[in-house]
């Protein structure tokens, strides 16, 4: 079972709103549109992207890595593997 589970829906519903965030910046774009007001959505949907990326992270911190942690399976692997999935997250 993936980690993140229970929060597909969650996930997938933000990412549909993601995807049509996106629509609208490009039919603003194609009507150019003030720079400022597609900053301001690109903004949001960064902001966006990342909310996702926190839920899976944390999922994957709750399952996956506290799985491993307890079978005592690698645990040096399971650490240096969410410092890299950190660290590819907060370079967003």
């Amino acid at each position: 079972m993936i980690s993140y589970e229970e929060d597909k829906r969650e996930i997938l519903t933000r990412l549909r709103r993601m995807e049509g965030q996106l629509r609208g910046i490009q039919r603003m774009v194609e009507s150019d549109k003030y720079c400022i007001d597609v900053l301001t959505q690109i903004s949001s949907v960064i902001a966006a992207a990342q909310h996702v990326g926190v839920i899976i992270l944390r999922d994957h911190i709750n399952g996956c890595v506290r799985k491993a942690l307890e079978d005592g399976q690698e645990n040096d692997g399971a650490i240096d593997e969410l410092v890299q999935a950190v660290n590819r997250l907060s370079r967003g």
